[in-house]
């Protein structure tokens, strides 16, 4: 069996002691024993950093509970794909399945207790990130306390669409091939991930979040057209855009969708394929892979040629070889 996140095993160990500190490096310092008399360890734990987002697969393979009070800086993700959790935070309770993730609080004390089946996928989301994001997306610092329900039923609307893409993540890094590239995970897919958090998972600002969004003024608009059009190069994203434009990014969003009839990423995607293909006609083919070109701007090998076709009604290949 090919256990998630294989090619970043972090430790596999026995000892009680080891197991809390190399888990406590990733995640938090906390408390962990197991339940029971006869409950014998055999805990591994594979791990992946990208920053704000820590990817991690945990199996402690006995009856454990595990009290890390609270996280502070960042929020738990947390789902098993096997077995049943059940979590307490602050004064609420969930059991959380694998139909059910729990989406903790950085500032309520946290408990979980897990059978001795439990796998579960344990995503670290930054908090201050998080916020930030949420502050970018209505264009104001946040005037009360951003606080989430803490069970997501993801098997159903919005939340499994999210739980879609961060599953995605999980199986690109677990591939065998998987070779870290920042583009695959840089600004736009960790803010995406917040953004779709904040739009499918219950909270305090989703009536706000789910109202309609007056555009931005044309000007500002323009402004930013000329922004992608002029550097697509740069890591652009729909919030630090509208805050480079001192404007909320909902907003912005609104007034691609009406005056453009596309998103701040779906015009920077055409932009950046325009100019793969300048670079792929421009170029010499004995020097220049399309691999190269498509990297370049931010594109999946796997990827780039399907929607460059789409796009100009030639393969990428047919570009760089064309007789000049």
């Amino acid at each position: 069996m090919v256990l998630p996140l294989h090619g970043h095993e972090l430790f596999r160990s026995t000892d009680l002691d080891d197991v809390r500190t190399q888990v406590g490096q990733v995640l938090c310092p906390h408390e962990f024993g197991i339940r029971g008399r006869d409950g014998v360890l055999d805990a591994r734990m594979n791990s992946l950093g990208l920053g704000e987002v820590g990817l991690n697969y945990v199996h402690y393979g006995a009856s454990v509970w595990v009290d890390p009070g609270c996280t502070k800086d960042f929020i738990a993700l947390q789902v098993p794909i096997r077995g049943i959790t059940h979590v307490r935070c602050g004064n609420d309770e969930i059991e959380s399945t694998p139909d059910v993730m729990l989406v903790s609080r950085q500032d309520e004390p946290l408990r979980m207790e897990l059978p001795e089946d439990a796998e579960v996928l344990v995503t670290r989301l930054s908090w201050p990130f998080l916020v930030s994001t949420l502050n970018a997306m209505l264009g104001i610092d946040t005037p009360w306390p951003l606080r989430f329900d803490l069970g997501m039923n993801i098997r159903t609307g919005r939340a499994q669409d999210w739980f879609s893409l961060l599953l995605l993540c999980y199986r690109r890094a677990s591939r065998p091939d998987w070779i870290p590239r920042r583009r695959l995970w840089g600004p736009h897919f960790k803010e995406k991930l917040a953004v779709g958090l904040l739009r499918a998972q219950p909270n305090t600002y989703s009536e706000i979040l789910d109202a309609p969004a007056l555009p931005a003024p044309r000007r500002v608009f323009r402004q930013a057209m000329a922004l992608l059009d002029g550097s697509p190069e740069r890591w652009h994203t729909e919030c630090s855009l509208a805050c480079d434009l001192g404007v909320s990014a909902r907003s912005l969003d609104a007034a691609f969708r009406i005056y453009e009839q596309t998103t701040v990423p779906g015009h920077l995607f055409h932009v950046r394929l325009r100019r793969a293909y300048i670079d792929l006609h421009d170029a010499d083919p004995g020097a220049v892979t399309i691999e190269q070109v498509a990297q370049r701007w931010g594109f999946t090998v796997e990827g780039f040629a399907p929607c460059y076709r789409r796009e100009f009604g030639e393969t990428p290949h047919q570009t760089l070889h064309r007789d000049r």
